[in-house]
């Protein structure tokens, strides 16, 4: 029996140049075709970001809603096959977005450079995630952010939230953040044909 095709949703939080635009691209590259990305940006200053997804063949569409709701999800959901639709917000405009859906995860992509204090002084935002991604790892040689640090603060905030770490520029974690979004549709890392994601693995 055919796989049906399935949907999933992630409500992308972030400060303004912590890189989610960035992040939407390098996910569309490293998934090489077996997950279909969309975006939908809830910025009406968005009209930049949503222009270099659709000229790297990423459908990206503005929104004037204040949140998702179920219309948009039909709406761009309408194909065949595995699909990720990315939600985007900026700062904490929705952190306090409910997940009220099996498919939709939140999560927060975080830059090096907004400093390792912050789980402490928005604990809220960090309580009602699924996953935090700290970004611009390449940059920790040039600033006074302590990882250690902000995981400690993350966990007096919420024990068990998940971290990956990567660097969107340099490609340094993608793959562990590509495992972490095809193990949310039970597909295998490798792909089929036996070939290893060109991210982060290498042949002996």
């Amino acid at each position: 029996m055919d796989r049906q095709g399935v949907t999933k949703s992630i409500y992308l939080l972030g400060n303004t140049g912590s890189g989610k635009t960035q992040l939407i691209r390098r996910t569309h590259e490293t998934l090489r075709g077996r997950i279909q990305v969309k975006a939908i940006y809830y910025q009406p200053n968005a009209v930049f970001d949503a222009s270099r997804l659709n000229a790297a063949g990423i459908p990206a569409v503005i929104r004037n809603e204040a949140f998702p709701s179920p219309a948009v999800t039909e709406d761009v959901a309408e194909e065949a096959g595995d699909q990720l639709l990315f939600y985007e917000f900026s700062g904490r405009t929705g952190y306090s977005l409910p997940r009220n859906q099996e498919d939709v995860y939140r999560v927060y992509l975080f830059s090096v450079t907004d400093g390792d204090e912050k789980p402490l002084k928005y604990p809220r935002l960090f309580k009602e995630i699924e996953l935090v991604v700290v970004n611009k790892i390449d940059l920790l040689p040039f600033t006074d952010f302590s990882l250690a640090q902000f995981e400690k603060g993350l966990r007096q905030v919420n024990p068990l939230v998940p971290i990956i770490k990567l660097s969107c520029r340099n490609g340094v974690g993608l793959d562990n953040w590509r495992k972490w979004l095809l193990e949310l549709y039970g597909l295998d890392v490798v792909e089929e044909s036996g070939n290893l994601p060109q991210l982060g693995i290498s042949r002996l």
